[in-house]
């Protein structure tokens, strides 16, 4: 079956690339998708004919507009689609709302993720509170309900205020497998918290802090765990004979062979080293214990609530700017949960790319996906800068460029704008004012009252008319810079005119035409538009010319 290359990013929608593989050739998908955008936080997502809702999130972002729209005929249209009855009943409940195409636009791509994942894989979804009671009424449609395993809580933040209510500080991740009783499930253990270790391992000897561990349970038994072993009687006491899971785990994990007899099970617990002490009775009854060493086991089974793995701070080494980075240690613990080594993990949403990193650390295969070339461009020139990988959908010369420029031009105008130094995409890439992105001077002009800089991406024949508009738009906005990209070089005596009439700006000295038009041709031949030094579109730091991070 062909499914993900191995060391491969995608750039593009995850729903296309997806689209292309064959069923069940992903073992283990991490998603943390897209909810919130970079602005205007805590707005109302916008309906029609109905009032808004209150929610965390972003209209820029999601909005019903017509394609979400579509996206809900065409399930409306579809009863056979796992997700119909759930969309169909979600329309009733939200109306046409942003929440609602969110949702439709979710389903669309976790339908596809069900049909890649292997009868053995799992799915984890990263989501917050604001739509996590939604995602999982839709797992539950398209992985089946009986196949959901958890909602995981991280702690995501240390303090957060809150203005009516309890400070929101954890994430959701829900995990659901493709067959419940095929998935694959490492028995993943984590440390002890210290306060758990000051009270249970409470006694020590030469060998280390241990506690003593009753070997009985409550409750009569017939049969070989209710007779006498060694002295003790447990049915005398209304108890039986309760082999400690954890200590037959141990054994296992050291290659030793577990008896099939309860009471051969019993001695081997006692003579092993993973015990070293006889038998012993404490208390008025007698009950017989063992001591379990603390550095003899491997940890508590990990549990659903996430607090020992910090969220990334502003010092963190591993941070690379990225709005939504989530710590390694994280995904190393979702990776080792529930995969094994050699397996393909995917990350359809993979951003700056620590699910990669993860699974490159774990000896995985893994392959990413993310419909921003920034985020692509993140990971291969930092992430994996010495380490080998392809890509996928990124134009790597002139010709692949117009390839893209005429089968997908949204992405590539999201990828020209990107080899700007300095620029981000326009989000809203439908009715954007003839605005594909901005950036922001680092230095303010000496002639000029804005630091604002936009870009124009042209995939076409070179029109003197549509540059006359982006000077026009320019203008209008008033911002100081405005950067015109095209294919091919542009030298027609009537577009120099026009870009003489607009004018210079002078920043630190130096002048610079405030409109230039720069081909892509140049970024293949390592030629950038002469520019003043721009601020990071995401941390707000200036960058050099020659760098994009």
């Amino acid at each position: 079956m062909s499914g993900p290359d191995s060391g491969t990013l995608y750039y593009g929608d995850c729903l296309d690339w997806m689209s292309e593989w064959d069923n069940q050739t992903v073992d283990l998908i991490y998603l943390d998708p897209p909810f919130n955008s970079k602005a205007d936080y805590n707005v109302l997502y916008s309906s029609e004919g109905g009032a808004d809702a209150q929610y965390r999130a972003f209209t820029d972002t999601w909005a019903w507009d017509d394609k979400a729209a579509d996206r809900f005929a065409a399930y409306e249209g579809a009863p056979g689609r796992r997700a119909h009855d759930t969309i169909v009943g979600l329309r009733r409940a939200l109306g046409p709302s942003g929440m609602l195409a969110y949702l439709t636009y979710m389903a669309e791509r976790l339908e596809q993720m069900h049909r890649l994942l292997k009868p053995t894989g799992s799915i984890y979804l990263h989501c917050d509170p604001t739509a996590s009671h939604y995602l999982k009424t839709l797992m539950d449609a398209i992985f089946g309900a009986v196949n959901f395993r958890n909602e995981i809580v991280w702690k995501r933040t240390h303090v957060h205020g809150g203005s009516g209510r309890w400070g929101g500080v954890h994430d959701t991740i829900l995990l659901y497998a493709k067959n419940a009783d095929k998935c694959v499930w490492t028995g993943l253990t984590q440390k002890y918290e210290p306060e758990y270790v000051s009270e249970r391992y409470d006694k020590a000897d030469k060998r280390g802090s241990y506690q003593e561990i009753v070997m009985t349970g409550a409750g009569t038994s017939s049969g070989p765990s209710g007779e006498p072993w060694q002295g003790y009687d447990p049915s005398a006491a209304g108890r039986h004979w309760a082999v400690p899971r954890a200590a037959i785990a141990a054994l296992r994990a050291e290659g030793i062979a577990i008896p099939d007899d309860l009471h051969a099970r019993l001695d081997l617990l006692l003579e092993h080293e993973f015990i070293r002490i006889p038998l012993k009775r404490n208390g008025a009854k007698g009950v017989p214990r063992f001591k379990r060493y603390l550095e003899s086991t491997s940890g508590l089974p990990i549990q659903d609530l996430i607090s020992d793995i910090p969220p990334l701070n502003s010092q963190a080494k591993e941070r690379l700017g990225y709005p939504t980075q989530k710590p390694v240690a994280l995904l190393e613990r979702i990776v080792r949960a529930s995969s094994n080594e050699g397996d393909v993990v995917l990350d359809p949403f993979c951003g700056c790319g620590t699910t990669i990193e993860a699974a490159r650390n774990l000896n995985r295969r893994w392959a990413g996906i993310d419909i921003s070339s920034f985020a692509i461009d993140l990971i291969a020139e930092r992430r994996l800068k010495d380490a080998p990988f392809s890509t996928k959908g990124i134009p790597t010369d002139l010709a692949s460029a117009r390839k893209l420029a005429r089968e997908q031009p949204f992405n590539f105008e999201a990828w020209a704008v990107m080899r700007l130094p300095g620029f981000a995409p326009n989000t809203k890439q439908v009715g954007d004012g003839g605005v594909d992105g901005r950036a922001v001077l680092a230095i303010k002009p000496d002639n000029f009252d804005s630091r604002l800089a936009l870009a124009q991406v042209k995939g076409g024949k070179f029109n003197l008319g549509t540059l006359r508009d982006f000077i026009h738009v320019t203008r209008r906005d008033k911002a100081a810079l405005g950067c015109y990209v095209t294919l091919d070089p542009v030298n027609t005596p009537a577009s120099k005119v026009e870009i003489a009439d607009i004018g210079k700006i002078s920043v630190a000295g130096y002048q610079y035409p405030r409109m230039q038009v720069w081909p892509i041709a140049d970024y293949f031949d390592q030629r950038m538009p002469n520019m003043p030094i721009m601020n990071d579109p995401y941390s707000g730091k200036p960058m050099t010319q020659g760098l994009l991070f």
